[in-house]
């Protein structure tokens, strides 16, 4: 385990060079991802790491059990994103402990459970960034990490692109903590009686168990355009520019991207109600994922499993773009956004009240590139 990984700071801006670079880099890893999650599987191996496979978050959660160390009352502390739902049904088998109690020494846990921001196939290596639980790696006895297979880099010496991309474009935005586990490592123990023949602690093996979770990851590669929405490096930016996030409280753009695929999704939301189709989210993302392109393919791909008539309108419109931003009529605006918001009035509200271009998305085109459009109508 290193403590501090020589990572050197990057430069103050973050330039499109980089991001086609990464663009082409997760494209190559996507598209030999069975190649590259059985390189880093047997390079853990090595690393004497216990490995096993999660297809969905049922799977999930049985591994987890499976990897506890006792069969009730296990003490167990969650570093991660979301914590599974199903995990609550094992209320005797799981006592839930805070990070920031086991980082003070308020409490003590036996087992961690962590999320890696990323994993490098070459070396097996397993990337922690800016975790709040960094400093309990060495507190503990049993430490499980979820991998998200479509987080992983194949290169160590890609790592450094990625970290910057994914924490930003100023060198104070840098992750101030890196950690990579590379290695088998000990917890340290404090010894409970001093003499003079002791250092005053013992260290102890710790298990390491990693779990490759898919969570509907291959069923995303089936389809040739929607797996580009898997070269996300979770870097959060589309959420935080998103209108619909501010208003509705919605998912963010890539999540939507990612989770209309499945019919689940699409009984209990609208792909129509959950985004304004504004660009922010393509503007600033960092591997220059075309995530408008893709909304507007998934409705597409709604529109042909529906006798609405609105949806074959809501494209000929979409396809004006350009048009509209250059006259941008109060009329028009306004029974435009009535007609196809009409169902949700928080982003409805939201949308009218914008003064400016109503598709932004058009700025990065250039006078020219609109103009074009326009004569193409």
């Amino acid at each position: 385990m290193n403590e501090s990984a020589p990572i050197e700071k990057p430069p103050l801006e973050i330039t499109q060079d980089m991001r086609d670079r990464a663009f082409s880099l997760r494209y190559s890893f996507i598209e030999s991802l069975e190649t590259h999650l059985l390189a880093l599987e047997s390079n853990l191996i090595d690393h004497k790491v216990n490995v096993r496979w999660a297809q969905d978050e049922t799977a999930l959660c049985d591994s987890i059990v499976e990897l506890l160390p006792g069969k009730q009352y296990n003490s167990v502390c969650f570093d991660v994103a979301n914590v599974p739902e199903l995990l609550s049904t094992y209320e005797n088998v799981i006592n839930p402990v805070s990070v920031e109690a086991v980082v003070n020494h308020d409490q003590e846990t036996e087992t961690l459970i962590v999320e890696s921001d990323f994993a490098i196939a070459e070396n097996g290596s397993l990337v922690f960034v800016n975790r709040k639980s960094s400093d309990c790696f060495n507190l503990v006895r049993n430490v499980i990490v979820i991998v998200n297979i479509d987080q992983i880099i194949v290169s160590q010496s890609d790592l450094s692109l990625f970290l910057r991309l994914k924490s930003g474009n100023a060198s104070s935005d840098f992750p101030s903590d890196v950690k990579i586990l590379n290695k088998p490592y000990k917890k340290i123990v404090s010894d409970l009686f001093l003499s003079s023949q002791s250092v005053g602690y013992t260290e102890e093996d710790v298990t390491v168990s990693v779990i490759l979770y898919d969570n509907n990851i291959t069923d995303i590669l089936q389809d040739a355009n929607l797996r580009q929405s898997l070269y996300c490096i979770h870097c959060g930016r589309c959420a935080t520019v998103c209108p619909v996030m501010k208003v509705n409280n919605g998912i963010s753009p890539i999540d939507l991207v990612k989770k209309n695929c499945f019919d689940q999704f699409n009984k209990t939301q609208s792909i129509f109600q959950q985004t304004s189709l504004c660009g922010n989210c393509q503007e600033v993302c960092p591997i220059n994922i075309p995530l408008v392109d893709l909304l507007i393919y998934e409705m597409n791909l709604v529109s042909e499993n529906t006798s609405y008539n609105k949806t074959k309108s809501f494209f000929s419109i979409l396809s004006k773009r350009s048009k509209i931003n250059k006259k941008n009529s109060p009329f028009l605006r306004y029974f435009f956004l009535k007609r196809f918001y009409s169902k949700n009035k928080m982003l409805l509200n939201y949308l009218l009240n914008q003064k400016e271009q109503f598709y932004n998305i058009t700025r990065e085109s250039g006078q020219d590139t609109a103009q074009k459009e326009e004569e193409n109508v």
